[in-house]
């Protein structure tokens, strides 16, 4: 994940802004009040699995550069989840249930990407191929791969 020179520019500000002893890094709660300033609620347990991802030197506290990785690797997370929550939002739409349980039947999927979106693709075989248990049901994470093929 990159960033764009407006968000680099954006975290140099809020880094320099809580650099308060200018020693050009920034330790575990210097970097919650960072995060909180972007508009982000870390917890503690977060906080210290964000520097330990990043904290080459294993310091316990981080430069810009790896408070740079910090923010990448939180861009990333937030757009993965807004993959997962459109997985799941799909899911339920086809009858499956929010906290991922339950299953989609064969027949409500082939009616919805055949008649219901007018596609043309060997749904049935996707179905097989993706459906490991045999079911003829979609569980959620079949139901992922199905959406990834």
């Amino acid at each position: 994940m990159v960033l764009t020179q407006e968000e680099i520019d954006g975290c140099r500000e809020a880094f320099l802004a809580f650099d308060k002893d200018r020693s050009g890094t920034i330790d575990v709660w210097e970097l919650r009040q960072v995060l909180e300033a972007m508009g982000q609620k870390p917890t503690e347990e977060e906080l210290f699995q964000m520097i330990s991802e990043v904290d080459d030197n294993m310091s316990g506290s981080i430069d810009f550069g790896e408070f740079l990785k910090v923010i990448e690797n939180q861009k990333e997370r937030a757009e993965n989840f807004d993959d997962e929550n459109d997985m799941i939002d799909a899911f339920v739409a086809c009858g499956g249930k929010a906290d991922k349980e339950g299953h989609v039947k064969r027949e409500t999927l082939v009616r919805i990407i055949k008649q219901d979106f007018g596609l043309t693709i060997d749904i049935e075989e996707l179905i097989n191929k993706i459906d490991q248990d045999g079911s003829g049901e979609i569980e959620f994470e079949e139901f992922k791969v199905l959406l990834s093929s």
